[in-house]
């Protein structure tokens, strides 16, 4: 028997704040990443709050690691924390951005070892394991296609490197860690695509694809969408098949929000998703300006001489 819960409401309320005559470009939409980049010396700072629960009941027996042997054993699962992710995205070129971060946790997630000196009794015969949760994050995204003017779409290729202990992992209903005192350890390298078209000058797209290795290979996809309700508020909108937080897979991830410009240098945005948490963003773009190219000539544009 397996239950898991998540919140069901992610607010996300983001700060920007863009140098004068910068064109304000999101580079993050929810839970996706967008095509644009943030531009040298520009920088996001994230602080998300994510609340997990689970609780995995086992009736099937698996080999753990108890003192140097290893026996069959009932392992159990009870989580119940608040994940809070902090990420800091500073624009090191006017085409590429640093991503660091890490995850820390608040709560309480334990392993349970049942019949643990093998008597027969399942109830008071058990041993307690807490589990450390957090990650470290670092990653790299460059924007190899910018947005110039040309009415192509704007593409960008990032990767991120995941290390960290997560919660929980199994494989054919029993867990990977075999060692629970151990914790579980996971390392996981995430590249993925992005592509941004403006459609029109209230309305772009936006659109991820990419792969997760973690145990296992995955392959993911992302979509959103921005459009302007009137010179000051903007509707979001996104949606993934699956995102993956602290090596936890979360599937159908979905989200709507608003922007509200306070300024030419300032906006607010609310995001609503049915991923779990919380989410502050303060993000300050970096000096670059959007480059246009020339329209060509046309003959109307010559005085001719006949």
């Amino acid at each position: 028997m397996k239950k898991s819960l998540f919140t069901t409401i992610l607010i996300s309320v983001a700060i920007v704040i863009q140098a004068v005559d910068a064109q304000p470009f999101p580079t993050k939409l929810g839970a996706m990443q967008t095509a644009h980049t943030l531009g040298k010396g520009g920088y996001i700072t994230s602080i998300e709050v994510t609340q997990y629960k689970k609780e995995n009941i086992s009736e099937t027996k698996q080999d753990v690691i108890i003192g140097n042997f290893e026996e069959l054993r009932i392992l159990e699962l009870m989580a119940n924390v608040k994940l809070v992710p902090i990420r800091l995205t500073y624009g090191i070129g006017d085409h590429l951005d640093l991503i660091l971060g890490g995850t820390l946790a608040s709560g309480e997630t334990k392993k349970i070892v049942k019949d643990f000196y093998n008597t027969g009794d399942m109830h008071r015969d058990r041993r307690v394991y807490n589990q450390p949760v957090f990650e470290t994050v670092i990653g790299l995204k460059y924007n190899i296609k910018p947005d110039v003017g040309d009415g192509l779409p704007t593409i960008s290729v990032g990767a991120e490197f995941q290390a960290g202990y997560t919660i929980d992992h199994t494989i054919d209903k029993k867990f990977s860690d075999t060692s629970p005192a151990d914790g579980t350890p996971f390392l996981g390298v995430i590249p993925y695509m992005a592509v941004t078209q403006q459609m029109m000058s209230d309305f772009h797209m936006h659109a991820v694809i990419g792969s997760h290795f973690f145990s296992d290979l995955n392959s993911f996809w992302q979509i959103g969408g921005e459009f302007q309700l009137n010179e000051k508020i903007w509707a979001l909108g996104n949606y993934s098949n699956r995102i993956i937080t602290n090596g936890i897979e979360i599937k159908r991830p979905t989200g709507f929000g608003l922007r509200y410009n306070l300024s030419d240098q300032a906006s607010l945005s609310v995001n609503f998703t049915t991923a779990p948490g919380i989410q502050f963003n303060l993000m300050l773009g970096g000096l670059s300006k959007r480059i246009t190219i020339p329209k060509a000539p046309t003959e109307d544009d010559f005085d001719l001489p006949f």
